[in-house]
């Protein structure tokens, strides 16, 4: 019990650094950092891709790694619930999170989800059938994360000595708070490996992912956002290395949420942008430098299309 309650109570102690990025993002909900006309939101490719302060004033990148639309919708919910809708928004993600759910014990782990959510997202992935929400044994899982029983935390506590991330961890959401969101994922000076879009021959996309993401589009029109939706860059590596197939099916399903949604006030990039392999700090993410140029690619779109200017 006393362990339950340690692991409850301290996890800005005892978590890892990609903790500290969900817990901000779970604060700035319930209280934001600045009081933001323009939302960036997505995953770790917008986190690390969009820095606010290039991109215009009052602007807050609450993208979060590792999350896929599923968390997201969940988040701007809450976001808007509490503090009112933004005016714009920028929506990034990586297009192999339209087929992938691949850090849901992870989004388990960090108890970011209420309970209600939990079991709402649980409800439709065993009515689309979804082999990694709603695989056999979920539900006592999902009650040992949301218990923090030891058998799930304690060897992260005995790793942090309970307490040892604490000054590191509290430094880290410093950081991100200074920097308005946006965080750095890879800091190499350059990276030739393939990203995971190459894995996929063809655009398997996965059912609840897309029934997410589409909520989460309607979510941000039903409250009069002005929304964008922008695609990550790539390195040179990955851009030779991927299926035509996948990119053919991916740019089909931005076709398909652009006709559904052809009367918002919504446009899609479709274009995937490839930069050089020395803009990225690992295969995936871009590092600082690539940041900056592709927010200043980002920017000069938006003003455009005079994107500040539409009601």
């Amino acid at each position: 019990m006393v362990l339950c309650v340690l692991a409850y109570i301290l996890p800005m102690s005892y978590m890892g650094p990609e903790y500290v990025m969900w817990n901000e993002e779970f604060e700035n909900s319930d209280d934001p950092y600045i009081d933001a006309e323009t939302l960036i939101i997505g995953d770790s490719r917008a986190k690390s891709s969009v820095l606010p302060a290039m991109l215009h004033d009052d602007t807050y990148n609450i993208a979060i790694g590792g999350a896929t639309p599923i968390e997201t919708y969940y988040a701007v919910k809450n976001y808007i619930d509490k503090n009112g809708a933004p005016k714009y928004a920028v929506v990034v993600f990586a297009p192999y999170h339209m087929c992938d759910i691949d850090n849901w014990d992870q989004t388990l782990y960090f108890n970011f989800l209420r309970p209600s959510e939990i079991a709402e997202i649980y409800a439709n992935a065993v009515e689309l059938r979804d082999p990694v929400v709603a695989r056999k044994g979920r539900i006592p899982e999902m009650i040992s994360y949301r218990l923090r029983l030891p058998s799930k935390y304690l060897s992260q506590m005995y790793e942090a000595d309970f307490i040892g991330n604490r000054d590191a961890n509290r430094e880290m959401f410093d950081s991100i708070r200074d920097d308005l969101g946006y965080l750095e994922f890879g800091d190499a000076d350059g990276d030739d490996g393939e990203t995971r879009e190459v894995f996929h021959e063809s655009f398997d996309y996965s059912e609840l992912v897309v029934y997410y993401y589409e909520k989460l589009v309607d979510l941000l029109s039903d409250n009069e956002v002005s929304v964008v939706i922008a695609q990550p860059p790539i390195n040179v590596a990955s851009d030779e290395a991927m299926h035509e197939e996948f990119i053919t099916g991916y740019t089909g399903f931005m076709d398909h949420i652009e006709y559904r949604r052809r009367y918002y006030n919504m446009k899609v990039i479709k274009e995937i942008p490839v930069y050089p392999n020395k803009l990225f700090g690992d295969s995936i993410h871009v590092n600082r430098k690539g940041a900056e140029a592709y927010t200043k690619e980002l920017r000069e779109y938006l003003e455009s299309e005079d994107f500040w200017m539409w009601d």
